[in-house]
């Protein structure tokens, strides 16, 4: 299959309705405001050939006197990654506002005002799909973003549900659906599966739903490398979230009951590993747990170390010695606290005689009959 793509634009081409995979809001500063304004400067003329995707979008911005930039991982989504190149690109008499999502939606892409500039990005759909597409996964994309739903005209779509639970799927989503509004088949597929706590993508023919929990699975999946080097470790969690595109939702107090070197130093190496693998060996050595939810994954103390800060928080057994270890220069020395439940049977035995005798012998210089004098006191 062809890895060109060649539009052709004019000024008819846009009397439409703006598509689904419109921009996002404009954020409220002067130079996004501006950028706003020239979107919708008409174009007398404009011409892209034969460039990779990347490189046409950053020309049609100079052409235009714009700085417009693509994200490099959704760039890696497209057929030929960042290599797919756009054949023939041709403008007469139209706005960049007009231009960008035809430009785009066949390609899976949107776009929004960013820092004084254009930035485009992978849609929702696209980024689901955690490969690269394929023109056929491209081309049912757009066809959703393009049929207006009806239950006829979704009825020509293929579904496949993978969906674990014994639940009716498809009666569920049909109800849902008729409770969600007006839009093209995108729009209605978002907002259905969304209340249902389900996601949609495209894939070859088919339109696969799945359950968020399923999503962010897929999510941990990808492998990334990376190198941390004596960090906290909440910006390493941190990282390891937006690598994964995932909320990580951290237990509250969670970090207060970990040692300290290992919550302000944290070191870890990560060659082509998945980002679960990444969680699962730091669980492994710190102690803690993670658990993927319906929109986050959660992160906490494990059973373990939960049972056993109990265990010392509800320490009964009092402290029955003291081991000193001096310094080796004499300067300093150590202070161990022994608690009973510490000591073996045999020595617990040989502290008790060691107390008795102790308190015989402190009875006996107490005792009446014992005289006590007092240097001190006045001669009578």
């Amino acid at each position: 299959m062809t890895r060109f793509l060649t539009l052709l634009l004019a000024l008819l081409v846009f009397a439409g309705p703006v598509s689904a995979q419109a921009p996002l809001p404009v954020a409220a500063t002067s130079a996004d405001a501006a950028v706003a304004q020239a979107l919708d400067q008409k174009i007398e003329s404009l011409s892209v050939s034969d460039m990779a995707v990347g490189d046409a979008l950053a020309d049609i911005g100079r052409q235009t006197g714009l700085r417009i930039s693509a994200d490099e991982p959704s760039l890696e989504l497209l057929p030929w990654g960042a290599q797919t190149r756009l054949a023939k690109v041709t403008v007469s008499h139209a706005s960049l506002r007009e231009i960008l999502p035809q430009v785009l939606a066949p390609l899976g892409m949107t776009y929004d005002i960013r820092d004084g500039g254009v930035f485009v990005f992978a849609t929702d759909p696209l980024k689901r799909m955690n490969r690269r597409a394929n023109w056929d996964d491209l081309k049912l994309l757009q066809r959703c973003n393009e049929t207006q739903f009806s239950p006829e005209t979704f009825r020509n779509f293929k579904l496949q549900f993978r969906i674990t639970s014994k639940v009716d799927a498809a009666n569920m989503l049909e109800h849902q659906l008729s409770r969600s509004g007006r839009g093209s088949v995108a729009e209605m597929l978002e907002v259905a599966t969304g209340a249902l706590g389900w996601v949609w993508f495209p894939n070859g023919d088919a339109v696969v739903i799945r359950t968020q929990q399923a999503q962010i699975a897929n999510r941990l999946a990808r492998r990334i490398s990376a190198r941390y080097a004596n960090m906290p470790l909440a910006r390493v969690l941190l990282d390891l979230s937006e690598k994964a595109e995932t909320q990580f939702v951290l237990e509250p107090g969670m970090m207060l009951k970990l040692p300290q070197s290992t919550v302000q130093s944290y070191s870890l190496l990560l060659q082509s590993a998945s980002i679960r693998q990444a969680l699962e060996l730091i669980c492994a050595e710190t102690g803690l747990k993670y658990e993927i939810e319906r929109e986050v994954v959660r992160i906490g103390l494990s059973d373990a170390l939960q049972e056993g800060g109990k265990r010392a928080a509800g320490r009964s057994s009092p402290y029955v010695g003291k081991i000193v270890v001096p310094g080796a220069d004499g300067g300093y020395s150590l202070e161990f606290l022994i608690r009973a439940d510490e000591l073996p049977p045999d020595i617990l035995e040989s502290r008790d005689q060691m107390i008795e005798e102790i308190i015989q012998k402190m009875r006996k210089d107490i005792s009446p009959s014992t005289p006590m004098s007092s240097p001190d006191a006045p001669d009578q």
